[in-house]
């Protein structure tokens, strides 16, 4: 990856698709292609290199070099907006809330319109419970003209309205999502999931076929297929997800839950 793809990544981390307090792989999006897009055009910066750095260690769970890396960042350059939104996620890492509110606060003062950082701080402020300040970060994601990919966001705050129990409002903002991009391998996930619970077993069955065309099998989107085709009637479709779940994952507790549904 070029480096300003590399600071790209980096600005991109934002825990679609795992929690909202994680982070999804640096350099990839959540439909497995690279991230290209960042909030704004500028020259590179000499800083750039220590966010990549800091990035490539988090990669490897190297946290304390990366935090070295990124302090070297904001030490050369305490304007760069990138530099102070992965600093934001790697003191959250390290359970430093307060620094890492700061670190996004700042990332946003630099750069108002900085799609990425305002995605980040929204999901730090839903895992804090503060809804209504999270949705306006990433209405300000969505909304912004230069983001190339709002659905980011837009999963995000699906993800959030889940936390707060709101089911219909996430499931909303997740067909709004895959509206936008249809192969969003989390979104359709979650989707499979809520309508299971809902018992809309037609539209779960296809969420698990859209997820299964996209991304390889996991042992709870097969479980999710067992329980939508049973309720449908198809034995057969289920008895395949059945045997691709006991196949690849025989020591899940999805293989538990498949023998407590039997």
């Amino acid at each position: 990856m070029h480096g300003r793809r590399r600071v790209a990544a980096a600005v991109a981390i934002a825990g679609l698709g795992l929690s909202l307090s994680g982070c999804q792989v640096p350099g990839t999006r959540p439909d497995g292609a690279e991230t290209s897009a960042i909030a704004g055009v500028r020259a590179p910066r000499p800083s750039d290199v220590y966010v990549e750095l800091a990035v490539a260690y988090l990669q490897q769970g190297e946290t304390a070099v990366a935090l070295s890396k990124i302090q070297q960042a904001i030490a050369n350059d305490p304007d760069n907006a990138d530099a102070h939104n992965v600093a934001g996620l790697i003191r959250l890492r390290l359970g430093e809330t307060a620094e890492a509110e700061a670190e996004y606060k700042a990332a946003i003062a630099l750069a108002p319109s900085h799609f990425y950082a305002r995605n980040a701080y929204g999901a730090f402020l839903c895992g804090q419970k503060r809804y209504a300040e999270a949705d306006e970060q990433f209405q300000a994601a969505i909304q912004n003209p230069m983001n190339t990919e709002p659905w980011v966001a837009r999963t995000n705050a699906g993800i959030c309205l889940e936390e707060q129990g709101d089911t219909a409002g996430a499931e909303r903002v997740y067909r709004e999502a895959l509206q936008a991009n249809p192969r969003l391998a989390p979104v359709l996930l979650r989707m499979a999931r809520v309508t299971v619970a809902s018992t809309d077993y037609q539209a779960a069955r296809g969420y698990v076929q859209r997820y299964l065309s996209v991304a390889e099998p996991t042992a709870e989107i097969l479980l999710l297929g067992v329980q939508a085709e049973r309720a449908l009637g198809e034995k057969e479709a289920a008895k395949k997800y059945e045997k691709l779940l006991r196949g690849r994952f025989p020591d899940s507790s999805e293989v538990q839950r498949l023998r407590e549904l039997q």
